[in-house]
């Protein structure tokens, strides 16, 4: 029984940590319900009730979406058949597409791994 004890002991404190910090990182815009300052009194003053509250009403419900342009709907197979022999190099930038296209990286590679040759 001592042990049951011990483990909720060990994860209240856990649990704790987790709330505060996470109230703490988070911007005080996106709190939700109360006022910042107040989730984190309530946190420290109301130990075990306090951060399960946090997790579940003062947390920001959803995360903001990424900036920019969405990523286009295409099935997984659409590149299957794709060819990297295909990819075409800019005619700006006359170089090499990749490094496994370059040859001095090629050497430069194949001394590392061989030092002795």
């Amino acid at each position: 029984m001592v042990w049951l004890a011990g483990l909720f002991t060990l994860l209240t404190i856990v649990l704790w940590v987790y709330a505060f910090f996470d109230a703490l990182t988070t911007p005080a815009s996106e709190v939700r319900n109360l006022p910042k300052f107040l989730w984190l009194i309530a946190i420290v003053v109301f130990t075990p009730v306090g951060p399960l509250l946090w997790l579940f009403l003062g947390r920001p419900r959803t995360l903001a979406p990424a900036p920019g342009p969405a990523a286009p709907d295409r099935p997984a197979s659409a590149f299957a058949d794709a060819d990297p022999a295909d990819a075409q190099a800019d005619p700006q930038h006359p170089g090499p597409i990749g490094p496994d296209d370059d040859p001095e990286f090629l050497r430069r590679l194949n001394k590392r791994i061989n030092p002795d040759e």
